[in-house]
Parts: C-alpha cells; sequence; structure tokens
C-alpha cells in the first residue's frame, strides 16, 4: 500500500511551500516539577517511532500525489537551562522556528524551567505531518510504547505514480460532474454576519497576532452551562461570541456565523490530516448570547450534516491537479474563519503526563505563520480558539485575528475576562499582559 497525500496535506503544504505560510500545532504542558531529560529524549525517540516519523516524497509523474514514506531523523530535544519569564513568548518563540515536512524532522519537542521552579513543555508539529488527532495519538501512542502510524516502506515504481495520476483524475471529473449536480446555496440563515476579504491595508510586517491563555474552573464552567440548557461545548460557544460582540467585530442586530471543526478519524486510520468542519448561526438577544440550548440544537444538526457532499469537497481531487501557480492566485486572499470554536474536550491521561507525571494544565493551539496585521486585515477573521479539559482544570486558548477591534493582548484578555465574569466562572490568566 502506497501512503499518498490527501487533500488537506497537500493543502497545508501548498500553504507552506507556494505561499509562505506555514501553518502548525503547538501543545504547551505546564508542570510544577523539573523534567528529567532522559525521560524526554525517550519519549523523542518513540514520536520518531510513531505517526511523527513520516515526510513528503513528490510524485515522479504529472498529476500524481505526493507519498509519505518514513523518517529517520530523531529531532534532539531542545533544553533551556535558563528559567523562562514568559511561557507564552518561549512557546512563541518555538513556535516560529522553522520544519521540514520534506526532509525532515516535521516536529520538534523543546523543554525549559520556569521561574516558579516549575517546567514547561512544548510540542511543535507541521500541520502536513499531523492535525490535532495525530497530535494527540501520537502522544498516547508513544508513552504506551506503541509505534502506530508509521507510513509504510513500499517501492513505488514509475508506473505505481502513472496509475495514481489517472485515478486522480477520473476522481476529478467525477467530482465536477457531481458538483455541478449538487444543491446550492447555505444553510446559514439570510444575513449571517461571516468573514469578508479586502485588500491587506496597514502595517505588513509579520508578527504573531494576540494571544491569551487562561484556565477556567471546569466544574463552574459545567454548572453554568447546564443552567443554561446547554453543554461545556455550546457555552465555549456562547463565550467565544460574546467576546466578539463586547469587541465590536461583530453587531448584536444579526446572526453570526460560528465554525467548529470535526474529526473523521475513524479506528486504523493513519491519515495526516482528517478533519472537516461545519458552520453554524448563533443569534444574539439583548447583546447576549445566553440560549444555549438553541445553539445545541444548532450544533447537532451541523454535525449531522458533516458527511455530507458539498460542492466543495467534490471538487478537492481537481483542486489537488491544479498547478502551484494557479492554487498560489485562488488561495492568495481566501477569508478565514469569524469565529472558530475547536473543542479539544477531555485530554487521554497519556497525553496530559507525557514523561508519566501529570500536567497542571495543557494549552493546545494552531498558528500560521507569515501573518501581519495588513494580512489579518484581508482575510477578514475574528477569534480562533481552543479549548482543552484537564482534570478540573478547563484550558481556553485564544487568537485575535481582527487588529482593529482587538489590537492588542491587553484587548483581548479584558473582553475574555469580562465576558467570563458575566457567566461567574472564576479563571486564571497564563500571563498578564
Amino acid at each position: 500500500m502506497v501512503n499518498r497525500l490527501t487533500f488537506d496535506d497537500d493543502l497545508f503544504l501548498r500553504s507552506e511551500r507556494v505561499l509562505g505560510i506555514p501553518v502548525t500545532n503547538q501543545s504547551v504542558w505546564r508542570f510544577d516539577r523539573a523534567l528529567d531529560p532522559a525521560e524526554l529524549d525517550e519519549l523523542a525517540r518513540r514520536l520518531s517511532a510513531g505517526r511523527l516519523g513520516r515526510r513528503v516524497v513528490r510524485g515522479a509523474f504529472p498529476g500524481a500525489r505526493a507519498r509519505w514514506v518514513p523518517s529517520e531523523t530523531v529531532p534532539p530535544v531542545a533544553v533551556r537551562s535558563e528559567p523562562v519569564e514568559s511561557v507564552l513568548s518561549w512557546a512563541d518563540a518555538e513556535a516560529a522556528k522553522p520544519l521540514d515536512p520534506v526532509r525532515g524532522p516535521g516536529w520538534r519537542l523543546a523543554c525549559a524551567p520556569t521561574e516558579a521552579g516549575g517546567s514547561v513543555l512544548s510540542l511543535v508539529v507541521s500541520h502536513v505531518v499531523g492535525d490535532g488527532g495525530v497530535h494527540v495519538n501520537a502522544v498516547v501512542e508513544a508513552v504506551r510504547g506503541i509505534s502506530a502510524g508509521r507510513p509504510p516502506e513500499t517501492p513505488v515504481r514509475w508506473w505505481d505514480d502513472v496509475r495514481d495520476a489517472a485515478g486522480q483524475i477520473r476522481r476529478a471529473g467525477r467530482g465536477v460532474l457531481r458538483a455541478v449536480r449538487a444543491p446550492k446555496g447555505s444553510p446559514l440563515p439570510p444575513g449571517t454576519q461571516t468573514s469578508r476579504t479586502r485588500e491587506p491595508v496597514g502595517d505588513d510586517t509579520p508578527a504573531l497576532p494576540p494571544f491569551a491563555v487562561l484556565d477556567c474552573d471546569a466544574e463552574a464552567w459545567d454548572a453554568a452551562a447546564a443552567a443554561r440548557g446547554g453543554s461545556a461545548n455550546t457555552l465555549f460557544i456562547a463565550v467565544l461570541t460574546e467576546i466578539l460582540l463586547a469587541s465590536g467585530r461583530v453587531s448584536p442586530d444579526a446572526p453570526i456565523k460560528v465554525s467548529l471543526p470535526v474529526s473523521t478519524r475513524g479506528e486504523q486510520d493513519d491519515r495526516s490530516n482528517a478533519t472537516t468542519g461545519v458552520s453554524l448561526a448563533v443569534t444574539p438577544a439583548d447583546g447576549r448570547v445566553t440560549d444555549l440550548a438553541a445553539i445545541r440544537a444548532a450544533s447537532k444538526q451541523a454535525f449531522a450534516a458533516a458527511a455530507d457532499e458539498t460542492p466543495a469537497r467534490l471538487l478537492e481531487p481537481l483542486v489537488q491537479l491544479l498547478p502551484d501557480a494557479v492554487v498560489a492566485r485562488t488561495a492568495k486572499n481566501s477569508p478565514v474563519p469569524l469565529c472558530l470554536c475547536s473543542n479539544l474536550g477531555e485530554l487521554p491521561r497519556e497525553f496530559a503526563a507525557p514523561t508519566g507525571f501529570p500536567a497542571t494544565s495543557v494549552m493546545m493551539r494552531s498558528l500560521t505563520g507569515g501573518t501581519s496585521p495588513a494580512l489579518l486585515r484581508a482575510r477578514g477573521g475574528g477569534l480562533t480558539a481552543w479549548l482543552t479539559r484537564t482534570g478540573g482544570t478547563l484550558t481556553l486558548a485564544m487568537l485575535a485575528l481582527d487588529p482593529d477591534h482587538v489590537p492588542d493582548t491587553r484587548t483581548l484578555h479584558t473582553h475574555t475576562e469580562n465576558t467570563l465574569a458575566t457567566w461567574n466562572i472564576p479563571n486564571r490568566a497564563w500571563e498578564k499582559p
């Protein structure tokens, strides 16, 4: 079996190679004790023997999809000796270091002591190599000593690429025919607020957008959600939309589009990226979003439609055949979600304790390189957030993508803390701006 890149794998690879916009996934663990360097080295060795141990080889025939092959590289763990003053600044610096999914390695592990006597651990993985599911599974399998998901070492002959190119052309043709016949239109109500692209305006100097991380009391979060007929996830959606309302990014007079990632990963599924997305509309009332029962019903309906074949999905084989220059022109100013809520849920016990000792909290996020205030304005985004649960702690990580309404981290913190206060949820920021 030849493990070919999926449409999503190819999309992230081209984003990096053609547009110069790499996308990475990062987890940061906080511990109240030091970590053993020998244990970290063993964790790195096990990670390299599993599903992260892969790199891309391009097809030898036009139209043939690139494929995954094993990577023999074991990236050394970057262990810092001096305590870090700012955990998030250190994490930003680690996330900014280049990865190479083609030559390898496509991931990196780093550790540093904190001034409080604890330590922090960072794992950064190229999104080409894996989505959030791969990220979590790779760590869990490494802790368990399981070498799973590694690409097969199958020899590829030139006619294998010819056969794949022919198959891809057939798939593209069928997809176009089915897309033409597929029903058009949006499932969202008319007038729903969403992101809109425009010309880049302002500072084009690359810079990370405002970012904030807060640990929230999980019991209080659950209680607040239950009191309004919702779940932890629906409250997550409500909190994010209320932050957007508080910032002025959206109007309280129309529904707000919210995007939710959905995993399509099944058992024995070794795909690097197996995530799709659904959307729903959240309608404010009197400037608030408190009807969690309505959000819950809309979420269930959206999740039920996750497997539907939309025209965009039907055209994926065709897009994967397009040359880089065409993809670059079509993707140059594509919009980003107005409100993206990625709930990663209760983290597996092994993931929360990658070296055997449990973390006090874990933050997970995705980062896009090469961003600037001008590029963010052009893409029309709002907020992207990730929610993880570790024991009695819910960790909320947020990235602000609108430099006009949320120009800095202090503004993001203010809106977030005020919103959480209205829901009576105690919280503690990882760092105060």
